[in-house]
């Protein structure tokens, strides 16, 4: 009787064992608790003739979301690009998400580049490459879009802004990168983005930026 006793109590032990371990391995991080859009503009005229803001929808909408064209008034050759990062406050997503940026010729309808990417925000972020349009040359419009996944990581993520350059001569030429404020100050515009001559760039790129813990 001392005998069965033992060996079940033993079996319930190691049942028990066993159904809790893959809890050991499952992700405790959190991904973005801001819900947010992102705003494109282009200016012309060293960044004295804005176009129209072009917005994403909310991070909540769906998997993927992304800008209608941005151009300048005449949508023909833009000087500048401003970026906005729109922030709604108390609506948890948890979420992972990168950025996608895209340029193309003829005011949005054809030349089209390849799509550029950031990394992910929980692999830490960083700066996509420069979007260019088909020729490489002075592009007309831009598009970006937010992409989502499952959040995957141990650690959460704290804060995150975006960060914006154009460049000419294919990228190889660089503006100063501009940065808007950080999500837990509401976010916000940037600076105006222009390349060195603030005269028709040929590509941009953007930088998600991440504090995790």
């Amino acid at each position: 009787m001392k005998m069965k006793t033992l060996v079940t109590t033993l079996a319930i032990v190691v049942s028990s064992y066993a159904v809790a371990e893959p809890e050991m391995y499952a992700p405790s991080g959190t991904g973005v608790n801001y819900d947010f859009r992102i705003g494109l503009q282009a200016f012309d005229d060293r960044g004295r003739d804005a176009g129209r803001v072009e917005y994403t929808q909310y991070l909540s909408s769906g998997s993927s979301t992304e800008t209608n064209w941005v151009v300048d008034r005449d949508a023909y050759d833009p000087d500048a690009l401003k970026l906005h990062l729109s922030i709604l406050r108390n609506t948890p997503v948890n979420k992972d998400f990168r950025l996608a940026i895209r340029a193309a010729d003829n005011g949005g309808r054809g030349g089209y580049g390849y799509w550029q990417y950031t990394p992910w925000a929980s692999e830490g972020g960083g700066w996509s490459g420069f979007a260019l349009d088909s020729d490489g040359y002075d592009p007309d419009a831009f598009k970006i879009r937010i992409e989502t996944r499952n959040w995957q990581e141990y650690v959460s993520l704290r804060d995150f802004r975006i960060g914006l350059k154009v460049a000419d001569d294919r990228g190889r030429e660089q503006g100063s990168a501009t940065f808007t404020p950080w999500a837990s100050h509401g976010g916000g515009w940037t600076s105006l983005a222009t390349d060195n001559d603030s005269y028709d760039f040929d590509g941009f790129a953007v930088s998600l930026e991440v504090r995790k813990y």
